[in-house]
């Protein structure tokens, strides 16, 4: 399943993404800006394709001391980020450290081949030249870090954000888990809200016997009727329209 794709602080990530992002910044105890996210295809000419997925993000140094800029690529680094600084003298570009999320399941060809010659100790230009960042990291993953820090700041993602994507698992399969369980627990919480009134209060929970999935699809067509739309059972765009109209920001 690909990852499930928001925006975050005006700029497009996915969920694992910004996990990973408000870890990092955890360590580094200030809030990074961003200069570029992912899913960007076409969008900056010097990136050689490595935004056009998921995974990828461009933080901005300019003003950083190179003590701080080095700080930020370290966290970055401690969480499973191939991270890079950046600068001028490399390319037709300002100081800003580039950073793919390693393991990401969305990553371009740019940005998988980038992680490959991160673990290589290489880094990630065309020059191939020797890794200049911290070292002692190139192993790890945003899983190896959970594991290690069982207890991370929850990540921060917009309560109004529903993906797609995970809509489309949540119909067809059970686990109230990863961003389908949070997405469609969120949907099914809009629908018995007493502004849409689409199902009661009883209904956000299956009835003995009945699965998730089986029940979310009939809290689907339930929305679908209360507004006059096709009783589908899919969560598509007619759906989307309508939860737009709530503040529902409806991603990929």
């Amino acid at each position: 399943m690909p990852e499930a794709r928001i925006v975050w602080r005006r700029t497009q990530l996915n969920r694992r993404t910004v996990a990973m992002l408000v870890a990092a910044e955890k360590l580094y105890q200030s809030q990074f800006k961003f200069i570029q996210g992912s899913y960007n295809k076409g969008g900056v000419e010097a990136s050689a394709g490595t935004h056009d997925g998921g995974g990828a993000v461009d933080i901005d140094v300019v003003r950083q001391s190179p003590a701080q800029r080095r700080a930020i690529l370290l966290a970055l680094r401690k969480v499973g980020f191939a991270a890079w600084i950046r600068t001028p003298a490399q390319g037709r570009w300002p100081y800003h450290v580039h950073a793919i999320a390693v393991g990401d399941k969305d990553l371009s060809r740019g940005a998988a081949i980038q992680v490959l010659e991160y673990k290589r100790k290489r880094n990630g230009l065309a020059n191939r030249g020797a890794d200049d960042g911290p070292p002692g990291y190139y192993g790890m993953t945003w899983e190896l870090y959970l594991k290690a820090h069982p207890a991370p700041v929850p990540p921060a993602v917009p309560d109004s954000s529903i993906s797609r994507a995970a809509m489309a698992y949540a119909r067809t399969h059970d686990a109230m888990t990863g961003a389908w369980g949070a997405d469609r627990a969120r949907v099914i919480a809009w629908a018995a809200h007493p502004r849409v009134g689409a199902i009661t209060k009883a209904e956000t929970v299956p009835a003995a016997g009945v699965s998730w999935h089986l029940h979310f699809q009939r809290v689907l067509r339930k929305v679908e009727l209360k507004f006059g739309l096709p009783p589908t059972g899919i969560f598509n765009e007619g759906i989307a329209a309508v939860m737009r109209r709530y503040g529902y920001t409806i991603t990929a």
